[in-house]
């Protein structure tokens, strides 16, 4: 399976413009052009995902529905609980694995279940080799075998890498 592992775009202080709480927080003007630009360079590197899971959060539901509309394809688009803030990377690992009938899974959500997901994967548990700053991607070829999931990595780049490529 391909997989695309995506931080939501940088999100609204708690406390700023009305946001009372960690939940409430969606992006930010500046976040919504990163990640527009960040869906414009997954598109130019030929991307084609099946489907996309997002945190139901609105900072990444919001991320995830930005990088679907901006894919030629359109994936389509779904929330899951299990990928909310501190939730564990083997509950996000279970979500990849009741879709390993698709070819090809976007999954948007939060730190730090991504970087650990993403460093369990790589075959890294003692230190990080990929911490996801918001607005990074994760592009991987996943084997998703019985016994372990093992992940080979294609490449990883953070919001302005991906606003250069969109250009």
């Amino acid at each position: 399976m391909e997989l695309l592992l995506i931080r939501h775009g940088e999100a609204t202080a708690v406390g700023n413009d009305g946001v009372m709480c960690d939940q409430d927080r969606d992006l930010t003007v500046a976040g919504v052009q990163k990640i527009r630009a960040a869906a414009a360079a997954i598109n130019k590197m030929g991307v084609r995902l099946n489907a996309m899971i997002a945190s139901p959060y609105p900072r990444a539901e919001h991320t995830a529905r930005i990088i679907c509309e901006g894919l030629d394809h359109r994936p389509e688009l779904r929330c899951c609980d299990a990928l909310a803030p501190d939730n564990s990377d083997a509950g996000t690992m279970e979500v990849i694995r009741q879709n390993a009938e698709l070819r090809a899974l976007g999954v948007c959500g939060h730190e730090p279940t991504l970087s650990a997901l993403a460093n369990r994967l790589l075959g890294s548990r003692k230190r990080p080799v990929l911490i996801f700053h918001t607005g990074s991607v994760a592009y991987m070829q996943l084997d998703l075998s019985p016994r372990s999931a093992a992940a080979t990595l294609h490449w990883f780049l953070d919001s302005t890498q991906l606003g250069m490529i969109a250009q």
